[in-house]
Formats: C-alpha cells, sequence, structure tokens
C-alpha cells in the first residue's frame, strides 16, 4: 500500500500535466523559456518585420523590445551583406529551415557581432508559412578563438617558412627582402621596411632598403635620418621602440616619421622598430612597421618580430661571410687569369722582340758580307749601305724605345724641362715623319693654330711623344690615306690631335691600346711590326708631363684618333709689393735693365751645374749683389756655418742629397745660425705639385728654369724687402 506523501505527490504531477494542457498555460510557459534563453529568439513576418523580440535579442543586440518590434529586421543586416534577407526570405516561403547559418550581424552601437543563426518557418493551421523563428547564437568568443589559433598556426607556418629561406639563402638582398615580408605579414602593419647596411666594390659603407606592403617608388625620396629622435635608438642597436602613436609620444619631438610629411605619403601613427645587430656586435640595419592606427602594432607582434631579427641576423652573418669567399675566390682567380695573361704577354713579347731585333740585323750582316766579298757592282754596293744604315736606325730606334722603357719602370728616365712652344716640336716630329709617309702614300695634313704660348717639358720627349702618335698613325693607314695633326689651345692647356684614315682599333682592345707590351695583332702572321711599346711610352711620357693621353675609334676600318693634352706654362706673381704678374721667360740670360739692385746683398747658390752657377755668377754680381756658390748641399751648409748670406737660391735635382734635403738642413738650423735665410728654389721641375712640394719643404719662391735674370733678381729684392 502506497504511502501517503507518495500519492500526493502522484496527484500534484497529474494536476501539472492537466493544466499544461490548457492553451493558456502552455504559451505562458513557451513564453517564460524564450525569454529566459542566453540565444536570441525573434519572430517576424515573411515582410521581414519583427514581432517578438526576447532579453537575449536585447543583451546581443542592444535594442530593448519596444525599440525592435515592429522595425524590419534588417536594421540588424550589415550594409555589406545586401541579398542575404532576401534569400532568407525566399527559402522560408518555400517552407525551408536554415540551420546554423554563421554570419554578421550589427549592433544598435554600430559594432559588429558574430552570430549562428537558426531560422523555421511558421505555419497556421492550414499549414501555410506566415512567417519565421529566428534562433540567434553570439560566437563572437568562438571566432576569436578560432581566429587567434589560425593567426598562431599562419605565424608559426610563416615563421617556419623564413627559417627554411634563411638556412638556404646566401644573396643578402633576397634574404633581407624575405625577412621583411614575413615580419610585416605577422605584426599586423600596413606596411615594413628593413634599412641595412653594405660595402661597396671600394669596401665603403653604404645604406640599402627593402619594402613589403608599400611600392618601392612610393618611398624613393623618403627621408631616413640615421640621426634623428625617431630613428637613431634602432640604428645605434639601443633595443625594441614600439610607440601606439608618434603624434603623441615625447620622443617623436618635429622629427619623421610625421611631422612634415606630405598627405600623399602614408602617415604613420602606431610605429615599432628594432636593430638587427651581429654576432660581433654591428648593427646589421633595423626592422621598422607602421600602421595607420594607434595602438595597431602591439607586444605580441613585437616578440615575435624579435626572434625573426635573431635569425636574420645569423643568416647576414653567413650571407656575409659567403659574400666575402666568393670575392677571395673571384680576385684569386682574377689574379690567376692574370697571371697566366702577364705569362703569355712575356712569352709574346720575347718572341715579338727576337723577330724585330733579328730582321734589321738579317739585313745588316746578309748586306756586309756582300760588301766584303767585293763582287757587288758600284750601284748595288750603293744600295746596300743605304739598306744597311735604315736597318740599323731601325735597330737603334727598338733598342732605345726598350730602354725608355726600362727607365720609365725603374724611374730613372730624366727630362730636361723648360718653358716650349708646342709649335716648335710639334713641327719638328711632323718633318721627322714625313719621309716615310711619303714613301707609303699618306698624306700628312697639319692644322696648328695655338698663338704665342708655352708648355713646361722636354722638348726632345714630347717632340717623341707626337713622333710616335704620327708612326703609328702612318703604319696602320693604307696608301692613299690621310693623317691629320691639330694642335690647338683649349682653355688652360693645349691639345695636339692625331687622326687617320686607317685600320682603326677594335672596341674590345681600344681599353688596352697603350698596355705595354700589348699589341692587338700578336700572332706570327702580323702584319705590321713593333714591340708594342710607343703607345706605352706616349702615354708614361705625357703623364710626367702632368698631361693625358686618349684614344678613340669608331671601330674595325673607321680610323683612329689620339688626343694628347698638356697644360700651359704656370703664371708666377714674382713682385709681391706691387703686384706685377711676370710671364716665365723663355731662357736663361742676363739682363739688360733691371729695375731692380741688389746693391750689398749676400747671394749663395747652391747647384751641381758649373755653367749654371757661373751664369748666375755674371748677372748677380752686375746687379751689385754679393756672390757665393756651392756644388752640393754639404758644401752649402759649410758655406753656411762660416758666414750667413742674405738669401740663397737653390737647384732641387742634385746627385747623393737634392734640394729638399738642403731645405730641410736648413730649417732645422736656428734662426742665429741661418735657419730662416729667405731661400728660393731654382729648379726644372716645373709642375704644380713640384712648386707646392718645393713651397711646402721649406722655400719661399719656386722659379722654374730656365728663367730670365731680371726676374730671378725681383724675386730676389722681392724677398728681401719682405724678409725686413
Amino acid at each position: 500500500m502506497d504511502a501517503p506523501e507518495t500519492r500526493l505527490a502522484e496527484d500534484q504531477q497529474i494536476d501539472s500535466n492537466e493544466e499544461l494542457q490548457k492553451p493558456e498555460s502552455a504559451r505562458f510557459w513557451l513564453a517564460a523559456i524564450i525569454e529566459s534563453a542566453d540565444d536570441a529568439v525573434i519572430s517576424k513576418t515573411l515582410n521581414g518585420v519583427i514581432t517578438s523580440w526576447n532579453a537575449g535579442a536585447q543583451r546581443i543586440f542592444g535594442y530593448t523590445a519596444e525599440e525592435a518590434i515592429g522595425r524590419s529586421v534588417s536594421m540588424l543586416i550589415p550594409d555589406d551583406h545586401p541579398n542575404e534577407e532576401p534569400e532568407i526570405l525566399r527559402r522560408l516561403r518555400l517552407g525551408e529551415r536554415v540551420e546554423h547559418y554563421e554570419t554578421v550581424r550589427v549592433r544598435k552601437d554600430g559594432s559588429l557581432v558574430d552570430i549562428s543563426l537558426t531560422v523555421s518557418p511558421i505555419r497556421d493551421q492550414n499549414n501555410k508559412v506566415i512567417g519565421a523563428s529566428k534562433i540567434a547564437r553570439d560566437i563572437s568568443e568562438r571566432k576569436r578563438v578560432e581566429n587567434t589559433l589560425r593567426e598562431q598556426a599562419e605565424i608559426i607556418e610563416i615563421v617556419n617558412q623564413l627559417g627554411q629561406t634563411l638556412a638556404a639563402e646566401l644573396d643578402l638582398h633576397k634574404l633581407v627582402q624575405a625577412v621583411t615580408d614575413a615580419a610585416t605579414s605577422v605584426s599586423d602593419a600596413s606596411f615594413g621596411a628593413f634599412f641595412y647596411n653594405v660595402l661597396d666594390e671600394h669596401g665603403e659603407p653604404h645604406m640599402l632598403y627593402a619594402l613589403s606592403g608599400v611600392a618601392k617608388e612610393s618611398f624613393a625620396d623618403f627621408p631616413i635620418p640615421r640621426s634623428s629622435d625617431i630613428f637613431g635608438p634602432t640604428f645605434k642597436g639601443e633595443g625594441t621602440v614600439l610607440i601606439d602613436d608618434v603624434t603623441k609620444h615625447p620622443r617623436y619631438g618635429k622629427n619623421s616619421p610625421y611631422f612634415g610629411v606630405p598627405e600623399s605619403y602614408f602617415q604613420v601613427r602606431s610605429y615599432l622598430a628594432l636593430p638587427v645587430i651581429s654576432r660581433s656586435g654591428e648593427v646589421h640595419g633595423g626592422l621598422f612597421f607602421a600602421h595607420q592606427k594607434p595602438g595597431a602594432l602591439t607586444e605580441r607582434s613585437a616578440r615575435i618580430i624579435e626572434g625573426i631579427a635573431a635569425q636574420a641576423s645569423v643568416a647576414m652573418d653567413n650571407a656575409r661571410l659567403y659574400e666575402s669567399a666568393m670575392k677571395a675566390r673571384a680576385e684569386a682567380e682574377r689574379a690567376a687569369r692574370q697571371a697566366e695573361e702577364s705569362s703569355r704577354l712575356k712569352e709574346e713579347f720575347l718572341a715579338t722582340i727576337s723577330h724585330e731585333l733579328r730582321t734589321p740585323l738579317n739585313a745588316v750582316l746578309g748586306w756586309s758580307h756582300m760588301l766584303r766579298s767585293g763582287k757587288m757592282p758600284p750601284d748595288a754596293a750603293a744600295k746596300a749601305v743605304e739598306t744597311i744604315e735604315r736597318n740599323a736606325r731601325a735597330q737603334s730606334q727598338l733598342i732605345e724605345d726598350l730602354l725608355d722603357v726600362s727607365r720609365i719602370v725603374t724611374g730613372k728616365l730624366r727630362m730636361d724641362v723648360r718653358p716650349i712652344d708646342p709649335m716648335t716640336f710639334t713641327e719638328a716630329a711632323i718633318e721627322a715623319i714625313l719621309p716615310a709617309a711619303e714613301a707609303k702614300g699618306v698624306r700628312i695634313l697639319k692644322v696648328l693654330d695655338t698663338g704665342a704660348i708655352s708648355v713646361p717639358g722636354d722638348p726632345a720627349r714630347l717632340q717623341q711623344v707626337v713622333w710616335n702618335l704620327l708612326s703609328n698613325a702612318v703604319k696602320f693607314t693604307d696608301r692613299g690615306g690621310k693623317v691629320q695633326v691639330q694642335l690647338e689651345r683649349v682653355n688652360s692647356h693645349i691639345e695636339i690631335a692625331v687622326r687617320d684614315t686607317g685600320q682603326g682599333i677594335e672596341p674590345e682592345f681600344i681599353h688596352h691600346v697603350f698596355d705595354r707590351f700589348r699589341q692587338a695583332d700578336q700572332g706570327s702572321t702580323r702584319q705590321h711590326g713593333g714591340m708594342g711599346l710607343g703607345l706605352s711610352i706616349v702615354r708614361h711620357l705625357v703623364e710626367l708631363h702632368g698631361g693625358s693621353v686618349t684614344a678613340a675609334s669608331g671601330g674595325k676600318n673607321r680610323g683612329a684618333t689620339f688626343t694628347v693634352r698638356l697644360p700651359l706654362s704656370p703664371v708666377y706673381q714674382l713682385d709681391l709689393l706691387d703686384g706685377r704678374i711676370h710671364p716665365t721667360a723663355q731662357e736663361l740670360s742676363m739682363p739688360l735693365d733691371s729695375a731692380d739692385r741688389l746693391d750689398g746683398i749676400n747671394v749663395l747658390a747652391v747647384d751641381d751645374e758649373f755653367d749654371t752657377r757661373e751664369l748666375l755668377k755674371a748677372g748677380l754680381l752686375s746687379c751689385g749683389a754679393r756672390f757665393t756658390e756651392a756644388s752640393s748641399v754639404e758644401e752649402a751648409l759649410e758655406s753656411i756655418s762660416r758666414q750667413i748670406p742674405d738669401v740663397v737660391i737653390s737647384d732641387i735635382g742634385m746627385p747623393n742629397r737634392d734640394g729638399y734635403d738642403f731645405i730641410r738642413s736648413l730649417r732645422a738650423l736656428p734662426a742665429e745660425r741661418g735657419g730662416r735665410i729667405p731661400a728660393i728654389a731654382l729648379t726644372a721641375y716645373a709642375r704644380s705639385e713640384d712648386r707646392l712640394k718645393a713651397l711646402r719643404s721649406g722655400y719661399e719662391m719656386h722659379v722654374p728654369k730656365p728663367v730670365q735674370l731680371t726676374e730671378l733678381v725681383a724675386v730676389i729684392a722681392s724677398l728681401i724687402r719682405r724678409d725686413h
């Protein structure tokens, strides 16, 4: 028999079930369930008008029931989803159910919310669809977690791929671009940049950059001042800089990347930068990231990129080591090729010199033997003597060229430098080449127009320069061709151009045309003789005169032009009191009418040439000077120790000890023993660098030989007046 309590509970349960069967009670319970649901439960008509709105809908979307009921459900749909609601209504009219449709809706405050939507049709008693019920679940947190997991997976994948790239890539520029792209991607920056240091071919450092997220030309002229407040810490290796808004940061000041940037440029607000530092502590460069929105770059981004920067540093170290190894290997290969080429040129030169020296020698010995036989007729004997002489002269010229090269290489080539009219040595060279040109049928044309000017130089050597160029032009010009010599003044120098209509110079050889022992045709079947020394001698002689020589050609069979440029003689200011300028003299001569007197002035002349000392003695004595002479530095110093002169005139080029040794020894003496004596360098070293060297060594004046004695007297007088 059941207990009374059990029977009471069963009776109550029966009463409750009966109550729920009543329509009013069922609606009450259903409304209570809907109102207490966490999800949004909404009903609407087939026209999309909201007819019910529960508390969950208010919590998710922000509207109260009073604000929502009677309005179109489209108020919850973003503008970029215009076709979504019409499609749902279409399916509802067909009696279909939309289940777990994930989409985005707009809250009352305008923010977006991720939802999972289920829409069911509502039918009347005739089973006709008259509306719809919608259940919307807020899945924002789930989406956030999913997005975070996806982003983390993507970051891990990007970092892994970057690690593989850095391990395999040895090209520095490709490596830097890969780092920039990866770091920009994981940082959520609008754009990123990597500024990094490289060394040019001369070993000088300069900065390059890689960009990601923006076209490189957009920032071609964008300033990146290394010492500015904003960029400086990164280039100095001071660590990570993360700024939410550079326009409000105290370190921002008045510097880029915001202040003064044109509106056409990207406007930086959120900023992240960190240095890339090598294992040795050297700053390879800096990674920079930016976003238009404040606070868009985070600590999380900074930590990830710090790891990438560490990987990049190791990879850049490896790339630079590889680059250095490749350069060393290339240099070794270049040196090996150069040594091989040098050896080949040496062998070819020895073969050429043997041929060139033996050829005229063969003619000399052959005709000499025939002459000694006494069996030659008189007319043949004359031809033999002419042939012997011609070949002996050719051999003499070859030997002289070899000696000149030897003197140039050893630095023992002596020159007698003096002011000379360029017309003189140019005309002399033309006259010397005319017989050979006429014999070959080559016309020599000359255009000589310089006016009354002079250049400092050795006349014989400058004639040799022009003769070599003319000889070369005649040699490579066929019969009926022409060679033109043009001499003209161009600003502060003269130009001597030798143009021919000959076989020209191949483009690949023109850069070697002045190389010693190099010839375009070096085989045993070559058409032209010679040892390949003439043009190299020309280059050295011209450079010794402070000038330059160049070659130009249109190519094969289009002729060639060689142009020599020589500086004009310098002008010296000799009278320091009245500012008159005296031109360099053409010869050393006795003064006919000197405006200055040297009465009672003791002059010491130091020169190893006896004739020069005698001429100076005669000229200076005629102006009232007392004259003491010395043929060497030691003799001059000994003379000064006995009697201190008023002024010293010294040559520079002297055996054993030169004029520079003398002036250094003189200036080392105390003033009371002659250390401050005014000194003049009278020398054949007349280049501007020679003048500077003399003045820096301790001479008050530099006067080139030859000089008119009137000018020398004026120099002495001006020094004496200035000293007093």
